[in-house]
C-alpha cells in the first residue's frame, strides 16, 4: 500500500494525504478523520523515502536524465517536477549527456548538500562510484541494474522486454530483425540487447553484429538508421526500436519500402 492507494480509497487527493500524514493544520477535519480511520484499519505505515524527505532541509531534489528531448526521460522529468512541486519540493534537470563526469556533477552537489536527493533517470557511473556518495543523501535510481544496499532502485524487466519483443517479429514470419538501442554503455540497453540475441538464439537465427544500431534517440537518428538500412542492408524486415520518435524516423524512410 502506498499513498496513492490510500487517497484512491478516501476518495481525497494525494497532496490531502500527505498533509494529512505530515499533521498540516489546513486540512478539512473530515477528510482527515477520514484519511487517520483509513491509515489505522489498514496499519498503513508511510514510506520510509518520504520520510527522510520530511526530515531534510533544503527542499531541492536533482533529476538527472541523459538528454531532456528524449521522449522517455522528458515526460519522467515532467513527472517528477510536477509531483515534487505538489508536495512543496524544488527540482531541476541535470543533463549528463550519457558523460559519467556531468552525472558525478549532480552527486558532488549532493555531497555539497546543495540538495536533498537525487533521482538517477538513468545511470552513466558504474555502482561503486555512485554508492560512494549515499552517505550524503538520498540517492533513487532508475532505468538501471545495478542493484546496492544503499541506493534504492526500480527499473524494468530489460531482457524480457527485449527476448519478447523480438519473439514477436519472429512469430510474424520474420528473420531479419535489426535492434535499436540509445546509449550502448547503459545496463539496462545491454540487457535489453542480451534479450534480442536470447530470442534469436533459441529460433536459431544467425545474430549479426551489423543489425545493431546504437545512439538512437530522436526521430532524426531513425531517419539516419532508415537511410543506413536502405543502402546498406535491404535484406532487414523487422527493425526493434526503444522509443516511438526512432520508430518514426525510421518509418519515414522506409515506410513506404515493401
Amino acid at each position: 500500500m502506498n499513498i496513492f492507494d490510500v487517497a484512491k480509497a478516501c476518495n481525497v487527493s494525494k497532496s490531502t494525504v500527505s498533509r494529512v500524514l505530515n499533521n498540516h493544520p489546513y486540512v478539512n477535519e473530515e477528510k482527515r478523520r477520514r484519511v487517520l480511520q483509513y491509515i489505522e484499519e489498514n496499519n498503513y505505515v508511510p514510506n520510509n523515502i518520504a520520510t527522510y524527505f520530511r526530515n531534510r532541509t533544503t527542499k531541492s531534489i536533482g533529476i538527472s536524465i541523459p538528454y531532456i528531448d528524449h521522449p522517455f526521460f522528458s515526460k519522467i522529468s515532467y513527472e517528477l517536477t510536477k509531483n515534487f512541486y505538489e508536495e512543496g519540493y524544488k527540482s531541476f534537470i541535470h543533463q549528463t549527456f550519457c558523460s559519467p563526469i556531468k552525472e558525478e556533477e549532480v552527486l558532488i552537489s549532493l555531497k555539497k548538500s546543495e540538495i536533498d536527493a537525487v533521482i538517477l533517470c538513468s545511470v552513466e557511473n558504474q555502482a561503486e562510484i555512485i554508492e560512494g556518495y549515499s552517505k550524503h543523501g538520498l540517492i533513487i535510481s532508475s532505468n538501471d541494474t545495478n542493484q546496492t544496499k544503499s541506493i534504492s532502485n526500480f527499473h524494468f524487466d530489460e531482457f524480457n522486454i527485449g527476448k519478447e519483443a523480438t519473439e514477436y517479429l519472429i512469430k510474424k514470419g520474420i528473420n531479419n530483425i535489426a535492434i535499436c538501442i540509445d546509449n550502448p554503455f547503459n545496463g539496462a540497453q545491454k540487457l535489453r540487447l542480451e534479450g534480442y540475441k536470447k530470442a534469436l538464439l533459441e529460433n536459431k537465427i544467425h545474430f549479426k553484429d551489423e543489425y545493431i544500431f546504437s545512439s538512437a534517440f530522436t526521430i532524426n537518428d531513425g531517419i539516419k538508421i532508415g537511410i543506413k538500412i536502405r543502402e546498406n542492408h535491404k535484406e532487414i524486415r523487422g527493425i526493434y526500436t526503444g522509443n516511438d520518435y526512432v520508430s518514426a524516423g525510421i518509418f519515414r524512410v522506409l515506410g513506404n519500402v515493401s
